[in-house]
């Protein structure tokens, strides 16, 4: 029987009536010892139709007819991003005792063939600078072009470096000091060659999305809630219309119809400060579902009340409602870190490790009771709503386990 959770604990919290619960989540049974902390996953990613996932103890794969994950590469080594091009592969790796995207002024660009031992540096000797008697790097984020897989793009010291030739040659584009974000995005268009973006904030602490047209050589720094005080995190690409784009921010979310060039919120919470239980928080990953797209999902936390949040939009991103939540953690740590979607669920990583959600709520399905069994313990819908009289037939949430009524 799969171990199904409760918005991401292994807690069977059946007298907890005050923790609101909406989805059941399944746990992909991470490898032990790497979710030590928030960081322990640094990065996943679908490719090829794979999922991968750069951890502090290396590359892992996923299966998912054994729901279970396998080292890919680079074993005990530390890999915050990594890319692949056939048996090649470029990653920024960090030392093993640095934890997190706090490390990436240690940061190293390697790389490596898997049928290989070794591994070798390629940083450019600009990628870097001296503070005081120590060499920082500060390597950020790397990203693939999507039909030129020897193409890679890196946010390093100090702005934005393109290769052609898959990290043995780099070029200077773009001298970028911003602060950096866990969440932020770099990347091409994937249908548009020459169309680049890379999300930021201002020294004020409001979004920016620098925007190229002609391969980098040129960018623009847009402001696209100039009055706000949010972090732009992700984008998601519209794949029925090029210029239709989402952004993922702090308790908003934003879209663009011109491919970036100007946006409009279509979603914003009142205040970060005094969130309610209904609104997305940071919103930071944002996905339109390939299989639909005219549906799109956002993962997001409340920094208030702690909870871990997944909104859907049935209409392109025009509007939103909330499909999942939990309630029931107590510090920022357990905040979601990486979240994808992969063959039809979404897959996030938190502390404890990686675990899915099925959006179309059609499995799950621990155990049928009748409307009389454990009648002393809550009932809650698939909406998170308390319900005192559960009909036969119908599918809830009680002790952190989806159950049918019998």
């Amino acid at each position: 029987m799969k171990n199904l959770l409760l918005a991401f604990l292994l807690v069977c919290c059946c007298s907890m009536a005050d923790a609101s619960v909406l989805g059941v989540f399944e746990d992909t049974n991470f490898p032990i010892g790497i979710s030590g902390e928030r960081d322990g996953v640094h990065r996943m990613e679908v490719i090829n139709g794979e999922l991968y996932a750069a951890t502090e103890k290396g590359i892992y794969i996923y299966s998912e007819s054994s729901n279970s994950w396998s080292l890919w590469a680079l074993e005990d080594v530390n890999v915050m991003d990594f890319k692949i091009n056939g048996d090649e592969v470029v990653a920024i790796i960090v030392p093993q005792a640095q934890k997190g995207f706090r490390a990436v002024g240690l940061a190293t660009l390697i790389r490596f063939n898997r049928n290989q031992s070794e591994w070798e540096e390629i940083m450019d000797a600009g990628m870097g600078y001296y503070y005081y008697d120590q060499f920082l790097t500060y390597v950020m984020r790397l990203a693939q072009h999507p039909s030129k897989p020897e193409t890679l793009m890196v946010a390093a010291y100090p702005g934005i470096w393109i290769s052609e030739d898959f990290g043995s040659t780099w070029n200077f584009k773009f001298d970028l000091l911003y602060s950096y974000n866990e969440h932020q995005f770099l990347g091409w268009h994937p249908t548009k060659d020459n169309a680049m973006f890379y999300t930021s904030e201002s020294e004020a602490l409001a979004a920016q999305i620098l925007r190229s047209e002609n391969g980098g050589n040129d960018w623009g720094i847009i402001n696209p809630d100039p009055n706000g005080d949010n972090s732009c995190h992700n984008l998601a690409f519209d794949p029925d219309n090029d210029d239709h784009i989402l952004y993922s921010g702090e308790g908003c979310i934003f879209e663009s119809n011109d491919c970036g060039k100007t946006w409009h919120c279509v979603y914003r919470q009142e205040s970060l400060n005094n969130e309610t239980e209904t609104e997305i928080g940071y919103a930071y990953n944002v996905m339109f579902d390939p299989e639909n797209t005219n549906i799109v999902y956002c993962v997001g936390a409340c920094s208030i009340h702690h909870d871990i949040h997944i909104f859907k939009s049935s209409d392109k991103g025009k509007t939103w409602a909330r499909i999942a939540r939990s309630d029931i953690f107590d510090t920022h740590e357990y905040w979601p870190y990486e979240s994808v979607l992969f063959n039809g669920k979404i897959y996030l990583y938190m502390q404890k490790g990686v675990f899915s959600y099925n959006p179309n709520n059609n499995s799950g399905i621990e155990y049928i009771v009748t409307d009389s069994d454990n009648s002393a313990e809550t009932f809650y819908d698939l909406s998170g709503r308390i319900v005192s009289n559960p009909q036969p037939g119908t599918i809830h949430i009680q002790c952190g386990k989806k159950i049918i009524v019998k």
